[in-house]
């Protein structure tokens, strides 16, 4: 996952692929309930970055695939907050999720400041496609731009544990390559494995253009190819790649998200309807539509409860909710009628399906 997509070289937030059309993101081992880990160590990738390595307290193995995320359920002064952080280690090995703070980031600079090996929370998951694909044929071609790292290394390890020879081209763009997060550890891999071709590309003049693009991808047709980093740079690899005839399906994205600015609320009570579990009920001044639903008891599935990871998602029959931006609903999602139950609320009368 912890957009901020401006600022994703800053800091690793929640994250969603974006392919075309609806987000698919909670499609893969959809948010159970939670689970109380253990943090057995802390690693410094950088002076703003930390991997949490975790067991679970209960001794059962938390199964997750390369690329995939977990919902972490702090509490911060008080107040119980949940942020999608990506698992940064191989399959079969250790779970284990990195974090970088922001600057203003409440929650990622509690994490850095307070998380210590011996620290208990829990967490919700794996989720995420953001996944390899079944054959460990294709090559991969992986784009990632500062710590969209984070799940690109899990992906990069596990294919090369599956199939040492398999192709794999990374792109890593960052502001300066000698600080980026797992600078070493890909080079180390990069060294053992001549299959793995990795090219660092430093932003300190700007981001590369289409152009530049072009050369650093290649853009193999056969190849499946994962981009992961800030919206533009995405944007303009996608574009780079569906010029070179690479086929949508094997373009698969996965996006920053920042913390959502809420907007003005309601001050008076607003009427909701959930129509397939036909409860009325009535949302009050400060609530989000989540809030309101499960305060009156409707089943409603949820997991960062931020606009990031999209589980809570929901389709509008009737009413105009007001949406906290920015979130990570695609211009697709949105044109079809779908809004977020923890970032909108009823503005007036409103009838959504759930």
């Amino acid at each position: 996952m912890s957009a901020q997509a401006a600022t994703a070289t800053r800091g690793r937030r929640i994250l969603l692929p974006r392919p075309h059309g609806p987000a698919r993101r909670w499609s893969l081992h959809a948010p159970t309930a939670p689970r109380v880990v253990l943090v057995v160590d802390v690693r410094r990738e950088t002076d703003d970055a930390i991997t949490l390595v975790l067991h679970p307290e209960d001794g059962r193995p938390i199964p997750f695939r390369a690329g995939q995320y977990l919902t972490h359920c702090f509490d911060v002064d008080g107040q119980p907050q949940r942020r999608a952080y990506s698992i940064s280690s191989a399959e079969g090995q250790d779970l284990a999720c990195t974090i970088k703070a922001l600057p203003d980031g409440r929650v990622s600079q509690h994490v850095l400041r307070t998380v210590r090996p011996g620290t208990r929370y829990s967490v919700i998951g794996p989720t995420g496609d953001f996944v390899l694909p079944e054959s460990a044929e294709a090559p991969l071609v992986l784009l990632a731009g500062g710590s969209g790292i984070t799940p690109v290394i899990s992906l990069i390890e596990t294919a090369l544990a599956r199939s040492p020879e398999r192709r794999l081209r990374l792109v890593y763009v960052n502001r300066d390559p000698d600080r980026a997060i797992f600078a070493g550890r890909l080079r180390q891999l990069a060294a053992a494995h001549p299959s793995l071709d990795l090219v660092e590309h430093a932003t300190a003049r700007g981001r590369p253009d289409a152009a530049r693009l072009r050369d650093l991808l290649q853009a193999p047709t056969d190849a499946e190819h994962y981009l992961c980093g800030p919206a533009g740079l995405m944007d303009a690899g996608e574009a780079v790649l569906r010029e070179a005839g690479v086929a949508a399906a094997r373009i698969h994205r996965e996006r920053f998200v920042p913390a959502p600015r809420p907007q003005p609320r309601p001050t008076t009570p607003q009427p909701i309807l959930f129509v397939r579990s036909g409860r009325s009920v009535e949302q009050q001044p400060g609530e989000s539509i989540l809030d309101a639903g499960l305060r009156a008891g409707v089943a409603l599935e949820y997991s960062c409860t931020v606009g990031g990871c999209g589980h809570c998602k929901l389709r509008v029959i009737d009413g105009a909710p007001l949406l906290d931006e920015p979130n990570c609903l695609s211009e697709a999602e949105r044109s079809t009628g779908w809004t977020l139950a923890c970032s909108a609320c009823a503005t007036g009368p409103l009838q959504v399906d759930a």
